[in-house]
């Protein structure tokens, strides 16, 4: 069977009637070079006609840059949170025709044998992106000392520490109790697990908002379950034979629990939300599919994500750059408060 030949950049330029130069100024979107509107849409339209694409290895050779950034994280691929983050990711690296490069680190060895680093120091990457990863002081340090441009995202770091974008929940958990208190509902549990250190900044954020808005906060309406999630409904039978009711309104420790807490209701044939208001602290694909459609209170895990991005370029191209980025949750009522 013969080869089918590929269309090449001077194929484009003869379809749109342009320069091979205009062709490359326009795919490669370079900087300062002023192409008129409609003589970018000609070029866009020849590519696509003619199914071009730029070759990827060619090009970052002659630009001398890998044009890929390297993105490393503790969370396996079909986590649902670091999906939302690398599509912000991806949608900060399309306009500069840039791709994502997958490192698989272990960190409980020196950094400088991450296969990251390693990537960076043989020109494989331009930067890299830490999601979900506790990195130590002493990595810290050899990044910066080696000068690696890198970012961390949603890790649980010492916040005093550089290059981080992080997130704050403190406003959101407000308003959502606020919201319970509007509606009449001034009896508000917290439902988690215990030795949950990672995730007691929930907690803890709850016992303050409580403080904020003028709610009550009882022993009785700390609902932490020993055990792991699968086992939640144990604790809510034990809890239910206990008191013989719920509260008034339940803030979920995660959206998971939330499900739970919801099935664990429509079960003892309490009305959602009319006898129990439910919130879940973080983000699910399946809030709005369950009935009721779960309220939650939302990581910007996309803009996470997307600003992360734009940072790490700002570290690459040493402009300036803000050393910590702090981005708001955001409460999405739904119908089960």
């Amino acid at each position: 069977m013969e080869k089918t030949k590929k269309p090449s950049s001077r194929d484009v330029a003869r379809e749109a009637g342009v320069s091979q130069a205009t062709v490359s100024y326009v795919l490669n979107n370079v900087p300062g070079v002023k192409i008129k509107e409609e003589t970018r849409e000609a070029v866009l339209a020849a590519a696509r006609k003619l199914n071009y694409y730029p070759n990827e290895i060619a090009r970052s050779m002659r630009l001398k840059k890998a044009m890929s950034i390297g993105v490393v994280s503790d969370k396996d691929l079909s986590n649902f949170r670091l999906m939302k983050i690398l599509e912000g990711i991806k949608d900060a690296l399309l306009p500069k025709n840039y791709s994502i490069t997958l490192c698989f680190d272990k960190q409980n060895g020196p950094i400088e044998q991450a296969e990251s680093v390693r990537y960076y120091r043989s020109n494989r990457i331009e930067g890299i992106i830490f999601v979900y990863t506790e990195l130590r002081e002493e990595d810290y340090r050899y990044l910066h000392e080696h000068k690696v441009p890198f970012v961390v995202i949603n890790s649980h770091q010492n916040q005093s520490l550089s290059n981080q974008v992080q997130n704050d929940m403190e406003q959101a958990l407000i308003t959502a109790l606020l919201s319970l208190k509007n509606a009449g509902k001034e009896e508000v549990a917290f439902l988690g697990l215990q030795d949950r250190s990672p995730l007691d900044r929930r907690f803890r954020g709850y016992l303050k908002a409580l403080a904020a808005c003028g709610l009550p906060a009882e022993e009785r309406l700390c609902m932490r379950a020993p055990g792991k999630a699968e086992e939640i409904e144990e604790y809510l039978e034990a809890y239910y034979a206990e008191h013989q009711r719920l509260p008034a309104a339940i803030l979920c420790e995660s959206a998971g629990i939330g499900f739970r807490l919801l099935r664990f209701a429509a079960r003892k044939g309490v009305t959602v939300p009319e006898q129990l208001s439910v919130i879940a602290i973080g983000s699910s694909r399946f809030s709005t599919l369950s009935y009721p459609a779960l309220s939650t209170i939302e990581n910007p895990l996309y803009e996470m994500g997307y600003t992360g991005c734009q940072l790490l370029f700002n570290l690459i191209e040493g402009k300036p750059a803000q050393s910590i980025i702090t981005l708001e949750w955001r409460f999405v009522p739904r119908e089960s408060s």
